[in-house]
């Protein structure tokens, strides 16, 4: 008798998380938002697809894929300071785009 007692308990627990109080009767049933990063997952995919391909893969070579920047100098064929240039660019106008801002165009590309 206790454990069906406890097992009521903690689901009316669980049951309140999904009500809201109204002015009414009975409480009304609400859901909580679905995936809240969803809204943010696509905000981050169009503000890379702004970026300059070439500082997008460097980014996404060494932030998402976990290389180092020796590593990531060689698949794109260029030079490790090029590469911490690229991803230090990246980062920023990033974070502008995602604040809503626009990046101050860049003469070097």
């Amino acid at each position: 008798m206790f454990v069906i007692l406890r097992n009521v308990f903690l689901s009316g627990l669980r049951r309140r998380k999904f009500e809201q109080e109204t002015t009414g009767n009975e409480p009304e049933i609400i859901a909580p938002a679905a995936q809240p990063g969803h809204m943010e997952l696509l905000a981050l995919r169009d503000a890379l697809a702004k970026l300059a391909p070439s500082r997008r893969e460097a980014l996404m070579l060494v932030g998402a894929a976990g290389m180092s920047y020796e590593e990531a100098a060689k698949v794109c064929g260029c030079a490790v300071g090029t590469i911490k240039s690229r991803v230090s660019r990246a980062r920023s106008e990033l974070q502008l785009l995602l604040e809503g801002e626009s990046p101050e165009p860049d003469p070097a590309g």
